[in-house]
């Protein structure tokens, strides 16, 4: 081999080994070029030609394998994993939706309440003197639960009714003045009118007697009569003319009597309407302490049962309501029981008044109460986004307690084309809710749905939906629009 053979031996090596095996190349190079050095050194000396080139063949058989089939087995096996990627189609399960039952189940828990009950408490201040009934009994309205000791209330009913006496007699010497004020107010109207009279009689004679004085005097200057009739009569004149005076005083007087009485009469009667409104005052205070004084008797406002009891024979009871005070008792109806729950709003439109329900509850296995609905809400709770619902059931046998705890089961109809299809077919991007289904020429294709009810295993699809399309179950990441796939049975 001579040194132009071995130069291309070692870039032909250099160029087909790889990165990791270089480094036996550049030993190899050099082992050469020293071979080379050599040969060249001592052309005379064959015998040493003859082992460099024995040498160089045998580094070359052995170099030469290992950096060129690995770097070619690597291409092929390359080639080979892009062909079975290229000739891969990806296996998918599918199923298709199914159309949902036209009732669904919807449970919904709730608290068991009496239909009616109300706290009992004293309307007056006393002692117990005697308790009639106790926690559990059975009472029926208006029947006698407890009778009280009121020592004051009994003294202000006392009071109350002889002050009603006192203005009845008060009234009385009222009603005497008045009619005895009319009586002088006659008087006086009588007076007025007899010293009118006397006036206008009065008057009559002055006029008389003026008349004949002016006569006489005329008589008097012609001689014909004396002068001395002629005085008398001017005296009768100044007699009449002052008596006229004097009864026209005497009107005055009189008829200063009249409004006198008149007053004196208004003012008597004002007494009698005071006496009135002091009797209808002492009255409506009797009445209302003969009205405390039957709050003596407590009694039951409606047939139930005693659930609460806070008084005993001589607890001091003081009568009020507020939050300071514990009730006597509380009494419950529960012939029948209620029960409110929050409908959501999706099942919200499928409650009705008069719809009927059943209510079961563990103390009662297998056994199921049939409750009706009474009334909702009808607004939501804008917290909640809830439909109060207002159920009765019935208790004619006292069997359901207040308190407890209960499972009320509605059946609620779902709208038309509403499907099921299995919960984990869903896929949830940033554009929504979408299932990924295969078009009739098997590719890919996901669709924006809209859900309804989580059912655990499955979920309602209310819309973005048919009948006839093929969801896939369980759909990979690696599933792209427009793909084509195969069907895995």
């Amino acid at each position: 081999m001579t040194t132009e053979t071995i130069e291309r031996v070692s870039a032909v090596t250099e160029t087909t080994l790889p990165v990791s095996d270089k480094t036996n190349a550049n030993d190899f190079h050099a082992a050469d070029s020293k071979i080379g050095q050599d040969y060249q050194a001592n052309t005379s000396n064959k015998s040493h030609v003859g082992k460099l080139i024995g040498v160089s063949g045998t580094l070359m058989a052995l170099i030469l394998p290992i950096g060129i089939v690995p770097r070619m087995m690597q291409s092929h096996e390359l080639d080979q994993t892009q062909t079975k990627i290229a000739q891969h189609i990806p296996a998918v399960s599918i199923t298709e939706p199914k159309l949902a039952p036209a009732n669904r189940e919807l449970s919904l828990p709730g608290s068991l309440e009496a239909i009616l009950e109300t706290p009992v408490y004293a309307r007056t201040n006393g002692y117990v003197r005697q308790r009639f009934v106790d926690i559990g009994d059975k009472v029926q309205a208006g029947q006698l639960l407890v009778k009280m000791e009121t020592p004051e209330i009994d003294d202000t009913e006392k009071e109350s009714k002889a002050q009603v006496l006192t203005s009845l007699a008060a009234k009385s010497q009222t009603e005497a003045n008045r009619d005895r004020a009319k009586a002088d107010l006659d008087t006086a109207i009588a007076a007025l009118a007899q010293a009118q009279a006397n006036v206008i009689a009065l008057r009559s004679d002055e006029n008389f007697a003026r008349a004949t004085n002016q006569r006489y005097k005329q008589l008097g200057g012609e001689g014909a009569v004396s002068w001395q009739d002629v005085d008398e009569k001017e005296t009768r004149l100044k007699t009449s003319v002052a008596s006229t005076s004097a009864a026209e005083e005497r009107v005055n007087a009189a008829r200063s009597e009249v409004i006198a009485a008149r007053a004196r009469l208004k003012a008597e009667e004002a007494n009698i309407s005071a006496s009135s409104a002091n009797i209808a005052a002492a009255t409506a205070h009797a009445q209302r302490s003969t009205s405390e004084k039957s709050f003596q008797n407590v009694i039951s406002p409606f047939a139930g049962v005693i659930t609460e009891r806070n008084i005993d024979q001589g607890t001091l009871i003081s009568s009020g309501s507020d939050n300071s005070r514990m009730p006597m008792f509380r009494v419950a109806r529960i012939d029948v029981v209620k029960v409110f729950v929050d409908v959501p709003q999706y099942a919200a439109r499928g409650i009705h008044v008069g719809q009927t329900v059943d209510v079961s509850l563990k103390e009662f296995p297998g056994k199921t109460f049939t409750g009706k609905v009474v009334r909702t809400s009808v607004a939501m709770d804008p917290n909640a986004r809830t439909l109060k619902t207002e159920i009765h059931i019935a208790n004619a046998n006292l069997a359901l307690a207040p308190g407890m705890y209960a499972d009320v089961n509605f059946k609620i109809a779902r709208p038309d084309n509403v499907f099921l299809i299995p919960a984990n077919s869903l896929i949830v991007r940033a554009e929504g809710t979408q299932v990924a289904t295969l078009d009739s020429a098997k590719k890919i294709h996901y669709n924006k749905v809209q859900l309804g009810e989580d059912l655990g295993k499955e979920v309602e699809i209310v819309g973005g939906l048919n009948r006839s399309d093929e969801v896939i179950v369980n759909p990979s990441d690696t599933l792209v629009e427009g793909n084509l796939v195969a069907i895995s049975h």
